[in-house]
């Protein structure tokens, strides 16, 4: 076996990411949207990869995103990819998306991830292929309410780290990475994570703990996922299984304040497509949601309380698109989970502090990509929807029952 550092996500090392590889409606805006378009077979993820939507604290939508220009370009001649970070504040009103570029370098500055303190400063982290010494590193920038830097980029967590997330943890940030890489296994063969690690940082960005989650030599952890409830993040990434074409899920549970684990790593769900799973904090109900896919196409969802006690558990799901975000609502006293669904279309799981059930799935029209989703209820009943895709943001509006009202 033969360890080295190489890109992330699946892809190949990052200077050669070579490409290749109640009622119902939805409705459709004319920016550059659409399916993929037909006869091209690139990644998606050479043309848009990540994608959040994160509240303010004066309580408008921030939507921040990674791409290769809008419309996207998709990779270089050299086959390189070269995306920026763009974000637009959203008018629920209007939801139209006016893209700023926040952070553009050479190279690629991709999957963008992006969370908001308490105290309204927001930070992005990103995997980087500009200026580095192991082919990537994993960077961040910090910024306050008004988009002015508190940590201009390009902020170091870690040369040679990759796949970060961050979540946001009362006035602290977590950033969640990847580090080093496997040849052999994995997607198309090309290999995986090493380790995960997390990094506690102010609301300023000021480093504060560096916390070893899973290194060494025994296991081949990557893809690394994190949310924050008020004082504890939990932490869920895959694991390599040799000789298998899925992946092991694990969790732990973090202090942030300490940089202790309340809960060490934790097998939570077996044979779980490579990728294919988010993580989410309901903070009405203080419990952490677990969404993903099997390898046999099923869908699953795991709740856990806030110190990591497994609650409630749902088999038999539809299945759920890679790197789709949980989209929550609360409405009298009830709570729904929103996921984009494969191929199209949307699930919504209805969700009490005991109790996870399928509430109706809805079809879409349009086929999501593996670059990334993620939506915010634009009323009681309504959610706006944005996906990543070869052609551009994808934007969709569903009209979704009551919360707890089957069709």
């Amino acid at each position: 076996m033969i360890r080295f550092f190489k890109s992330a996500d699946g892809g190949q090392p990052y200077l050669a990411k070579l490409a290749g590889l109640l009622f119902t409606f939805i409705l459709f805006f004319n920016s550059p949207v659409g399916a993929e378009p037909e006869g091209i077979s690139m990644d998606s993820r050479a043309f848009q990869h990540g994608i959040n939507f994160v509240q303010r604290a004066d309580d408008q939508w921030l939507l921040v995103w990674s791409s290769s220009g809008n419309p996207p370009a998709g990779q270089n001649r050299k086959g390189n990819w070269t995306h920026d970070v763009y974000y637009s504040l959203i008018d629920t009103q209007k939801l139209v998306i006016r893209p700023n570029r926040l952070i553009s370098k050479l190279e690629a500055q991709e999957p963008s991830s992006s969370a908001i303190t308490e105290d309204g400063n927001l930070m992005i982290t990103m995997e980087d292929g500009w200026d580095t010494k192991q082919n990537v590193a994993q960077r961040y920038a910090v910024y306050d309410a008004v988009m002015k830097p508190i940590k201009a980029y390009p902020q170091l967590v870690q040369d040679g780290g990759h796949s970060g997330h961050v979540a946001a943890v009362n006035q602290r940030f977590v950033v969640f990475y990847s580090d080093e890489w496997v040849h052999g296994g994995g997607v198309d063969n090309l290999g995986s994570g090493d380790d995960v690690l997390a990094k506690v940082y102010s609301s300023r960005g000021e480093l504060e703990h560096t916390v070893p989650i899973a290194v060494g030599v025994a296991n081949r952890d990557w893809w690394p996922l994190v949310a924050g409830s008020n004082d504890t993040a939990m932490l869920v990434w895959q694991r390599f299984v040799d000789d298998k074409t899925w992946s092991v899920l694990m969790m732990a549970i973090l202090d942030p304040e300490t940089g202790q684990l309340q809960q060490k790593p934790i097998k939570i769900a077996s044979r779980v497509k490579y990728y294919t799973y988010s993580v989410a904090y309901l903070p009405r109900l203080k419990r952490f949601l677990v969404t993903g896919t099997h390898k046999n196409g099923e869908g699953f969802a795991h709740m856990y309380s806030q110190i990591g006690d497994p609650v409630a558990s749902l088999e038999k799901l539809p299945p759920v698109m890679r790197e789709a975000q949980i989209i929550q609502r609360h409405s009298d006293g009830k709570t729904n989970a929103v996921q984009a669904i494969e191929p199209a279309g949307i699930m919504v799981l209805s969700v009490t502090a005991d109790n996870l059930a399928l509430q109706e799935t809805i079809e879409g029209t349009q086929k999501w990509s593996t670059a990334g989703t993620d939506g915010i209820f634009i009323d009681e009943n309504r959610l706006f929807l944005v996906g990543l895709s070869q052609s551009g943001l994808q934007q969709q509006l569903f009209e979704i029952n009551p919360a707890g009202k089957k069709n």
